[in-house]
């Protein structure tokens, strides 16, 4: 299967259109989105109709914690239907075949509000590996939240960061995908286990 990989969205409406429309282009068999749809609201109805529309599944990140795990009353009731619905839709966790994805790195509890936004910088800065790989038994693992492009085995931190594509095999890996808001997505071969990394123009 061929998934198309977007985060950290912010409401970027019209790169968010334009990314799901190449990657339906490409042939993706599903879309998933790891995490923070949501800016400040302004664009929010916009972002959830178009990822809606698409059917892409997808976890919460930092930023979207609070329409998506046990919202309050006071919350909802200042925004639509449409976006209360799709965010609805949103785990902290989520498998597709072999690959997990989770906003933040695996070790975290995205259930809990304080690791959704804990931040000591990426793997390579600081350095253990071996909390990622411990914490889920998956070959492939996939994140947001750093807005930057990086893959990770249980031993070392590889010298790629979103140039061209890369196999994802054999072997684990700890991926974390570029911002859409910073024009990035991705496509991954679940057969070939090759990671296109891709931009909106």
């Amino acid at each position: 299967m061929k998934l198309g990989l977007i985060t950290d969205i912010h409401e970027h409406v019209v790169t968010l259109r334009r990314a799901l429309a190449h990657l339906a282009e490409l042939g993706a068999g599903k879309i998933v989105m790891i995490g923070d749809v949501v800016e400040m609201g302004r664009r929010l109805e916009g972002t959830c109709q178009l990822l809606a529309e698409a059917q892409v599944v997808g976890v919460w990140g930092n930023h979207d914690f609070g329409l998506c795990s046990q919202p309050e009353t006071s919350v909802f009731s200042h925004i639509s239907p449409r976006v209360r619905a799709y965010m609805g839709t949103l785990q902290p966790r989520l498998v597709v075949e072999e690959c997990h994805f989770s906003h933040v790195e695996p070790w975290l509890d995205p259930t809990k509000l304080e690791d959704l936004w804990y931040f000591a910088g990426k793997p390579s800065e600081h350095g253990d590996f071996s909390r990622i790989f411990a914490a889920t038994p998956h070959r492939l693992m996939f994140a947001g939240h750093y807005h930057a492009w990086q893959v990770v085995t249980p031993e070392r931190v590889l010298d790629w960061h979103g140039e061209t594509p890369i196999v994802l095999a054999p072997g684990r890996y700890f991926v974390v995908v570029g911002a859409l808001c910073e024009g990035d997505y991705a496509m991954f071969d679940t057969e070939t286990s090759v990671l296109t990394p891709l931009k909106v123009g």
